[in-house]
């Protein structure tokens, strides 16, 4: 099983610019809505409007499919993870780079304690996912 610490510097660079923008709108709105991070340096999101799991991904396919100036892409969604011991809330980042044969789906695992947010373990590995900057 792969771990977070396998991916490259830059891909996990890339995970952690994606999870601290979820972060910061957990810590105000509680939730997060999906966004993509693109762009060369990683500076442009594109914010998608729906909650559907399928239709995320469904709709991350089409701005991917058009984001022909990224190396590295991450889609970031709100999920829930079923774990050994419990389901818990997380922040979903599938990472895909033109280096790479597949990309990579990892859960960040939190739990909100008295309006403040805490990290419960380390990223959880999702599985590979196809990639999309990949055809």
């Amino acid at each position: 099983m792969m771990e977070y610490t396998d991916l490259s510097p830059s891909l996990q660079a890339a995970a952690v610019k994606a999870e601290n923008i979820a972060v910061e709108q957990i810590q105000s709105l509680r939730d997060f809505d999906p966004f993509i991070l693109c762009g060369e340096s990683l500076d442009k999101i594109k914010r998608i409007q729906t909650r559907d799991t399928d239709e995320i991904l469904e709709v991350a396919e089409e701005i991917i499919g058009e984001a022909d100036d990224s190396e590295t892409v991450v889609l970031a969604y709100p999920d829930t993870v079923m774990l050994k011991d419990g389901t818990f809330d997380a922040i979903v980042c599938q990472i895909y780079n033109v280096d790479e044969d597949f990309g990579y789906s990892f859960g960040q695992i939190y739990r909100i304690d008295e309006g403040k947010i805490n990290f419960m373990n380390k990223r959880v590995f999702l599985g590979e996912v196809r990639n999309l900057l990949v055809f």
